[in-house]
């Protein structure tokens, strides 16, 4: 009982980033709280009233969001710089909050060439639970960006460089930003191909249609780097299990694979690597069976048109072009776990409403891997790293997939809430009034990758629980 209240009166988030960078240099930004504002975006930095920044300053956090930020500013006492450590390079805000406090933390350690800057974020109280969803998930949201921001901003002399572009199609999604984050942090050059600019974003971008040829072809061509293409373009799959919606969900990643294949045609050098990315959910309704690289697509009722389809249709686009490239991977990612990973947001919801027991029978198969795993592998092939895999098929995937069952327990867990089991009709009016497709839920598939094994792939993050919570 006194477990279950700690999770209502205590929380606590870190996020952490790796930095090829001086740990003091990364440090004399951080510590300096008058300019959060200037790298992290999630909310409008501070208000420091003491040049000299010690300990017992007087802070006023400018909190995001239309509605909390103003109530915030007009309600909330002032808060402050409860520890400084120059020599831990460690710097701690206090802000009080009704019935207790809020403490973010930034502490820079140095780690591999480089520097690890790990940003927490404590609430203490009993408005724990309110302020977790209003604004202390909120500040976590886009800290790998964040990073990529400041890393931009120290000076040259003090981070090391890679003489290595990469450009992603689809750099704006969820692991699009996380990957562009991950490598302008490692001193890589950055460009995303997008539908939509988006200010301070701490990369190149390159407004594209993913349909017709243009200005953007350039971003393909340097003089001095080797160039990689990582394509993860296509329309947000959890939709309406309409043909209409299939045939968008097809065509948003065939018609980008061709659009790209032609522009890598016409290039003097070939491309370094072209990472073509994929999805697990090619196997649809699995069952029981075990999927790896060997395995063949399902055909038959086990092939579900939104998923077997569209990703079948994905690859053989691939397949068909002439990719003017050195290496070619077709990288079949499962489901990347973080505490901000879009899949996550309906599921905990339901936990949070009492519902987040097993849905349907609670047997289907979830396969997954951390998005530090991911990462990693990405860095793999890009040939960042001193393993090497070989060129073709490969699964993202962790060796031991997750039942349903398994899955919902970890989410009420963490959340420390009792669930009733959903059934199959409740997803299904869930996803008719949301708009999404049930059989997401609903259905599963168990695949582990006979590559990565081969390879000696090491996991970081096996622990399921721990990685919802960023651990």
């Amino acid at each position: 009982m006194a477990q279950t209240l700690t999770k209502f009166t205590r929380w606590q988030r870190t996020e952490s980033q790796y930095l090829a960078a001086d740990p003091e240099a990364v440090y004399s930004i951080v510590g300096n709280l008058s300019q959060t504002g200037s790298w992290m975006k999630s909310f409008d930095g501070f208000v420091v009233h003491d040049d000299q920044r010690g300990v017992g300053t007087k802070v006023d956090l400018l909190a995001p969001g239309k509605l909390f930020g103003p109530l915030h500013q007009k309600t909330a006492p002032a808060g402050s710089i409860t520890r400084r450590n120059p020599a831990q390079r460690m710097v701690e805000f206090t802000q009080p909050q009704p019935g207790g406090e809020m403490v973010l933390r930034w502490q820079v350690d140095a780690a591999d060439t480089g520097a690890i800057l790990r940003f927490t974020v404590i609430l203490r109280g009993p408005g724990t639970t309110a302020f977790k969803f209003s604004v202390a998930n909120t500040l976590c949201e886009d800290f790998a960006l964040a990073c990529a921001r400041l890393f931009k901003v120290i000076p040259s002399g003090a981070h090391r460089t890679v003489p290595v572009r990469v450009v992603i199609s689809g750099g704006r999604g969820f692991l699009g930003r996380n990957l562009v984050a991950e490598l302008v942090c490692r001193g890589l050059s950055v460009a995303v191909l997008t539908r939509r600019i988006e200010a301070d974003f701490p990369a190149d971008q390159y407004p594209w249609d993913g349909l017709h040829q243009g200005a953007w072809t350039s971003a393909l061509s340097h003089a001095k780097f080797p160039v990689h293409l990582i394509n993860l373009a296509g329309e947000r799959v959890d939709k309406r299990n309409t043909e209409e919606n299939i045939a968008k969900l097809t065509a948003s990643r065939v018609r980008t694979t061709q659009t790209l294949a032609e522009a890598a045609a016409g290039l003097d050098t070939p491309l370094a690597s072209w990472i073509q990315s994929s999805t697990t959910a090619i196997f649809g309704d699995g069952g029981e069976a075990e999927f790896t690289e060997d395995s063949p697509v399902p055909t038959g009722e086990r092939a579900l048109p939104e998923m077997t389809g569209v990703a079948s249709a994905w690859e053989q686009a691939f397949h068909d072009a002439k990719v003017n490239a050195e290496r070619s991977y077709v990288l079949r990612s499962s489901l990347v776990m973080h505490p901000d990973a879009p899949l996550l947001k309906p599921l905990t919801a339901l936990v949070h409403t009492g519902l987040g027991g097993p849905m349907g029978d609670g047997r289907q198969w979830f396969s997954w891997i951390g998005l530090e795993d991911w990462l990693h592998l990405v860095r793999i092939l890009l040939g960042l790293e001193e393993t090497s895999l070989p060129v073709g098929l490969i699964h993202a995937a962790h060796p031991v997939p997750l039942r349903n069952t398994e899955v919902m327990a970890a989410l009420r867990s963490n959340a420390g809430l009792p669930g009733l089991p959903t059934g199959t009709l409740l997803p299904k009016l869930g996803a008719a009034v949301l708009g999404s497709n049930a059989r997401v839920a609903l259905t599963g598939r168990k695949v582990s990758s006979r590559v990565l094994a081969d390879a000696g792939f090491e996991f970081s993050q096996n622990d399921f629980a721990a990685t919802l919570n960023g651990e």
